[in-house]
């Protein structure tokens, strides 16, 4: 994932670079009445930019790339766990010549986050994290109308139509599940199968489990390392057994492997027959725990799909693109892939409902970080000029 996260940060950084001088930083208007106006873009202020340990040097450059080149200065939240990248990245900035008191890191815990959050002089916050956190986030916004940007967390959908090859759709699944070892809120974690093709595709994805290589995440042959921490193994555990608990069937996985006697390892899981309804099918887990969900219809499935607080990422499998498109408009995600975890944060990446408020990425990312200002000339002053 490092390989792949360092040069993606470095191309987050020249796109915005670019921006500074492509944006319509103004943009000339006429009023109603003929007159001549501008809108004019500014810097919203001081930032809060809170950056939780999953993957923090790629989230911190989707929050410090758009505020800098809009003109921010930004007080960066570090995670406790993971400090180290923010640390980096302002180590870096003092190297590059930015003048003091532009970039500014922090480590805290929540209390000292809270009181970030809450500060008069921070005119916006820009949070990544869990929903829970996030509603605590908008409501102190909220009470001083402060600005705040907030992609929360997911509990995304594939619905697998019944034109697509469950071993392509199987396999493609596998592909993306030990990502972060799945703690990734846009990771494809509930995925739903017309009944008859059910037992099929946990069968399938059962197989794809089994080829996954789990060890040593500084070795390039690992496919999936441990969990960041013992508590979120404990919470992953936690859900497994709730899961069968509550009538699913353990298809793949759910244990410790036997022969990482170190770290916070879990084998990636497989549960089948799993009710929409129940703790695993709607709560975020933040590991590599797959639900496998049976509909009986496509208008159910699209309805499963969206019976969720969460709106983050999703996808729709088909071989057909116009039924894509037409699933897809009914998908409450901020985004649908084709056949398979798709996201682009050159275009935008955010969620619906509970998954967040605005957009990180792209020309509306940038747009966050941005107060704009309309100005109306004296329509005399200008004809006599």
């Amino acid at each position: 994932m490092a390989a792949t996260a360092a040069p993606g940060a470095a191309a987050v950084f020249r796109f915005h670079a670019d921006l500074g001088t492509s944006y319509a930083w103004e943009e000339p208007r006429t009023t109603r009445g003929g007159t001549p106006a501008l809108v004019v873009k500014e810097p919203v202020g001081v930032v809060a930019a809170i950056v939780p340990w999953n993957a923090p040097a790629s989230l911190l450059t989707h929050k410090a790339a758009p505020a800098l080149i809009a003109g921010c200065t930004l007080v960066l939240k570090a995670s406790p766990e993971a400090p180290s990248a923010l640390y980096m990245f302002a180590e870096i900035c003092e190297e590059v010549g930015l003048p003091a008191g532009v970039v500014n890191v922090v480590t805290a815990d929540r209390q000292v986050s809270e009181e970030l959050v809450r500060h008069p002089s921070i005119d916006k916050v820009s949070f990544t994290g869990s929903t829970a956190a996030g509603r605590r986030i908008a409501a102190a916004c909220g009470d001083r109308i402060a600005r705040f940007t907030l992609e929360l967390g997911g509990k995304s959908p594939a619905v697998i139509l019944d034109d697509y090859d469950i071993a392509k759709a199987a396999a493609e699944i596998a592909l993306y599940a030990p990502m972060a070892t799945g703690q990734v809120c846009a990771s494809l974690t509930r995925i739903i199968v017309d009944a008859r093709r059910h037992d099929a595709l946990v069968d399938a994805l059962a197989a794809e489990f089994a080829r996954i290589r789990i060890g040593d995440p500084f070795e390039v042959e690992t496919q999936m390392g441990p969990l960041a921490l013992d508590r979120q193994r404990d919470r992953v555990e936690r859900y497994i057994r709730q899961g069968q608990a509550d009538g699913a069937r353990l298809a793949y996985g759910g244990k410790r492997p036997a022969e990482m006697n170190r770290g916070y390892y879990i084998q990636p899981t497989l549960l089948a027959n799993v009710d929409n309804g129940s703790a695993v099918a709607q709560d975020e887990i933040f590991g590599p725990v797959i639900c496998v969900i049976p509909a009986t219809s496509e208008v159910h499935a699209v309805a499963l799909a969206n019976d969720t607080i969460y709106g983050l990422n999703s996808a729709v499998f088909t071989n057909d693109p116009q039924r894509y498109y037409a699933v897809g408009r009914q998908m409450r995600a901020g985004t649908v892939g084709h056949n398979g975890f798709k996201l682009d944060f050159s275009i935008g990446f955010g969620g619906f409902k509970q998954s967040g408020i605005g957009r990180e990425g792209g020309l509306a990312g940038l747009g966050a970080y941005l107060e704009p200002k309309t100005m109306i000339y004296d329509p005399q002053t200008i004809a006599a000029g």
